[in-house]
Formats: structure tokens, sequence, C-alpha cells
């Protein structure tokens, strides 16, 4: 039996995105933040927390999804707070988290001083500037720029953490939600994070890069040093001769104003000048700081921590693959694959007029559906319903998406039935074996949703919309029509009508182009052998011929679905193609 997983294709990420994924998530009843998101925890399971985060806020959220994504190679190490899952709820996206019991390390280290008349240990100082130095060199070396780092996003673990007794403290990095990705010799302009920590170069609105978090590591090895202090305490407090914000960036950039050095280590201090420098080029790497942090250091090992670890799943049913079209100058289709213990949910979505409607509809739908059947005890066809409603309402509170659209193919496929519901021209096909040359039959799932169906011009008309085709003019005065068949609406005769007649999105051509999904729906049989989703980048392309030749001859689910990307590719398709490749005979058994 596969463990839960979600696996995302989004635009504008270089790699899938594969996650553990859990069901039934707790009540949203804890702690509220002020920015609505639901802090829930539970002394029946202390190591664990539930971030329940609104929908329409979760933006952050998934860039942090996306960034523990790609820290899936330190998934062993113990130096990053662990993501265990994520779940979606009609309301909210819930991440289960490592949870610390001790919280963060300023108020850590706060406490910890008060308690102690000789101050803060400089064993402990540096035992944890180590373990933070070295989890921030392997974020580094897989191209991950934090962003963020300070004493408030390190977390302090184990119950038995003294700050007297040095070597049983371990500290993790949190708060991946600002993370980039970020080669070498590549740069960012937009300066985000927290002011005390944010380097000059930021501050000034300059071209950035790695060396903002060695410059963050400066001023957090101050706050280790002294105590959980705040580096600059007369800064935006009202106080007499306390600095504006304002003044404050004039003189961190320009008068190279630092926090006043007390602790008495002058190797330290040094190293903290270091990384505080002015010039990037002069703030050492996290591997020599490691190195600086770790001499002289005795050795001590790391305790394990009480959270549950996601378990790593080699059984792969399902493969993906997508690419840029030849004449497309950005990707926009989006897909995703959710494999729970009781369903297999895959999902391709082809952007239109932008990525954030397929992004967003790939990350909410499957979640949505699996939700759905939660709470209606099975009905698929329902659940698909409200799963397709769900994301259609959290694309009209977007903007821009509001002006953007998708496609939808979303399969649902369980024990012993396959159901299909789409929107627009997003297609699947099921492969079965048969007894005649062939070997197989094909069925085609899906009747794409274009302008020129009958059935669909009559709905558009009844909606107020018109279907017709892009009209020519030509140097006699006449005009041709050209292209596909299009809806228009009344109010945007003019532009560029959609040659589509259903999506998700495209408000403003609402309600000629509909959001209401058709649904197939059949029993799974034993001569059931493929089921591939795809794109009309890889539909219009690819007969059904060539697609079985392609899949049946591949080695696996995921080598099929990048042959079929390769093919599409080598026939010169301009369009961006995605395709999902399930394998029903072998993943039958384990779904």
């Amino acid at each position: 039996m596969p463990l839960p997983r979600l696996r995302l294709s989004i635009p504008g990420t270089l790699h899938p995105i594969d996650l553990p994924y859990f069901d039934h998530p707790p009540s949203p009843a804890g702690y509220r933040l002020p920015n609505g998101t639901i802090i829930v925890t539970d002394d029946a399971t202390p190591s664990l927390l539930y971030k329940f985060v609104p929908w329409e806020k979760s933006s952050l959220s998934w860039n942090e999804i996306d960034t523990y994504a790609r820290l899936d190679a330190l998934a062993d190490r113990s130096g990053i707070v662990r993501l265990l899952g994520v779940a979606g709820t009609p309301t909210h996206l819930v991440e289960k988290m490592e949870r610390s019991r001790r919280g963060a390390l300023d108020r850590f280290l706060f406490d910890a001083s008060r308690n102690q008349a000789d101050g803060i240990a400089p064993e402990l100082v540096r035992s944890v500037l180590a373990q933070i130095a070295q989890t921030m060199r392997d974020i580094h070396a897989l191209n991950i720029v934090h962003r963020d780092l300070k004493a408030e996003n390190i977390l302090v673990f184990d119950e038995q953490a003294d700050a007297a007794r040095w070597q049983t403290v371990r500290v993790k990095v949190a708060d991946f939600d600002r993370a980039v990705t970020l080669g070498r010799g590549e740069a960012l302009e937009e300066p985000v994070g927290s002011l005390f920590h944010m380097a000059p170069e930021l501050l000034a609105w300059e071209r950035h890069d790695r060396k903002i978090d060695v410059y963050a590591f400066g001023i957090l090895m101050y706050e280790v040093a002294h105590g959980g202090a705040t580096p600059y305490a007369n800064v935006g407090n009202g106080m007499p001769d306390s600095l504006s914000r304002t003044e404050f960036v004039q003189k961190v950039v320009h008068e190279d104003f630092r926090p006043t050095w007390r602790f008495d280590d002058a190797g330290l201090r040094e190293l903290a000048a270091r990384c505080w420098a002015r010039d990037p080029e002069q703030r050492p790497e996290f591997a020599e700081i490691c190195e600086m942090l770790q001499s002289g250091l005795p050795s001590c090992s790391v305790a394990g921590h009480e959270a549950d670890q996601p378990k790593k799943s080699a059984h792969r049913p399902v493969g993906m693959a997508s690419h840029i079209g030849r004449q497309r100058t950005r990707m926009e289709d989006a897909a995703c694959v959710l494999q729970t213990a009781q369903a297999v949910i895959a999902g391709v979505f082809d952007g239109l007029r932008g990525t954030h409607a397929s992004a967003l509809s790939a990350r909410r739908c499957a979640m949505a559906l699996a939700a759905a059947l939660d709470e209606n005890g099975g009905d698929a066809e329902a659940a698909m319903r409200t799963a397709f409603a769900l994301v259609e309402a959290a694309l009209e509170t977007l903007d821009p998406a509001t002006d953007c659209g998708s496609t939808a193919v979303v399969a649902l496929l369980r024990e012993d039935d396959l159901l299909v519901s789409w929107l627009g021209d997003s297609s699947a096909c099921l492969f079965r074996r048969s007894d005649d040359a062939a070997g197989y039959t094909a069925l085609d799932l899906v009747v794409p949703h274009h302008p020129d169906r009958e059935d669909e011009a009559l709905r558009v008309a009844a909606a107020g919309g018109a279907v017709a085709r892009e009209q020519r003019w030509l140097d006699n005065g006449e005009t041709i029509p050209i292209g596909p068949a299009r809806v228009f609406v009344p109010d945007r005769m003019g532009k560029t009508g959609i040659a589509l007649s259903r999506a998700l999105g495209l408000f403003p051509f609402k309600p000629a182009i509909s959001s209401v999904p058709e649904t197939v729906s059949l029993a799974r049989c034993e001569d059931d052998r493929y089921l591939v989703l795809g794109s009309d980048g890889v539909f219009d392309f690819l007969d059904r011929q060539a697609m079985f030749d392609i899949v049946s001859g591949a080695d696996s689910v995921q080598d099929a679905a990048d042959a079929l990307i390769e093919a599409v590719l080598r026939l010169g398709a301009p369009d961006n193609a995605t395709a999902i490749v399930i394998d029903l005979a072998r993943g039958g058994a384990d779904m």
C-alpha cells in the first residue's frame, strides 16, 4: 500500500513537487494569529503542530511547501523543522509540522540569561551557532536562500534542553515561506526580510544574492551571544533620541551602523563583523563559518526527536512529465497527483492567459476532491462538483487570476470505478486489452468543450454569448474568417474571444463560458491497462496508436510520461505539453 503523497507540477518551478499527504486533519480550534492562520496543538500528540492557513492567504505557505519539497535531500538531517504532511479543507490549507515544545530561540535564550548569573555559557553560544551554520551550509548547497534568518525563526527542541548543560540544546531552522532558489552567480532585486536582519544591499534596493543570509547570520550571532536581546534597542520605539525606520536604514547602508557587541569572545566578535560586512564579497560562506565555530568546540551527539518522520515509498503507479512548447514564452500547464489509501486523483490544467489559474487549480483541486469524498461518504460525482466549485470560487477571489483561466481534466481512480470530469480541451484516454489485431481498445473519455460543438454552441447562446470565428481584413476591404470558433460576450466583442466553451476562471466571459464540468463514470475491469491524461499539446499531436505504443513499450509509468513528451517535441508541437500516465494493471492491487 503506497503511503499518501501529493505530487505537483506548477508553472515556474524547476521540478515536480513531491509531498507527504495526510487524511482527516483535526478541527481548526486553536490559537488564531493576526493574519488569520490558526495554530492547532494537542497534548495527545505533543510532537505535532497543525497550521490552518486560509486558502486566500496561502501564497506564502505554498512557497514554503515548495521549498520543503526541494529540501527533501536534507530529510534525514536534524537541522530543519520538518514538514510532515499537507492536507486541505474547504476553507484552509493545512500543514502538519514538527512541533517545538520549547519555542523560539530568542525566548529560550532570554529566559536562560535571566536564570544564570554569569550569563549565557560560551559553549552554548558556539554550539547553537554551529548547528545553525551547518544547516545553512546544507541549505545553500541546494541553492536555496532562506531570506528571513533570525532567532525568532529558530526553534529549540528536546524536552530536556537545558542552557546550563549546553550539550542538550538542539536547534532547527524554521519558516521557509520567503525562501527562494538562487544559484551561484544569480541575483534578486526585490527586498524581503526582517528589518534588523536585512543586509545593506537589501535596504538599498540593490541586487543581492545568497550572502544576505550570511549578513542575517551575523545579526543572529549577536542575538545568541547576548541572550536573545534585540540587536537595536533604539529604533522605532518612540523614545527620545530613538531612530526612525528611515534613519535606521540610512545609517546601516551609509554609515556601517551595526549592533554594539559586548559578549566576551573576540573570535565570535570578529566572525560577526565579517558576516555583516557592507561588501557581500567580504562575507564568508557558511562552510567557512562552520569550521570557525566548530574549532575548539567539544563534539556531542545529536539526539533524536520524537516527531514522526514521513516514510518514503518507492512505489510510483503514476508518471508525470511536461515541457514548454516551441512557440511559447512560458509554461502555463500545471498538474497534480494525489495518492491516498482509497484513491488516486490526477489532474492536468492548461492555463489560459496566464499561470495563476492553472497553478491554483493544481494545488487546490485534488485536496478539495479528497476532502469532499471524506465528507460526503464517497459520492464521487457530488465530490467532483464540489471540488470544481471550490476552485472556481477561490479563483474569483484572486487578482489577476480573475482575467485568466484554465482547462481541467481530473480523474478519480478507486478500486472498482473510474470517474473523469473535465472543462475545456485537456483530455483523457483509457487503454483496454482486447482480442483484435491492435491488442487494445482506446476509449476517449473526454469530448472537448469547443464552441463549434453543437450542444455547446446552443448553451453559449442561451447564456448570452456568441460563437464566431475571428475575421481578417483583406486589402480589398472584405473580411474572411480565420482560426477556430471562439466564444464572445457582448461587452468584449471587439476583443479576442476564447476558443473554449468551458473553463475555470475567465470571469469576464461568464456565464457564456461555463465552469460546470462534464463527467463520465465507468466500472474498472481486469482488461484496463493504462489511463493517460494530458493537455491538448499532447492529444492534438499523438494518435492513439502512437500513444499506446509509447506507453506500453516503456519500462515504467514515469518513463512512459517522459517518452510521450519527447515524442511531442520531436513532432515540433508548438504548444505546452503535459502528460500523466497511470498503469492500471500494476497499480490496481495497491489502490
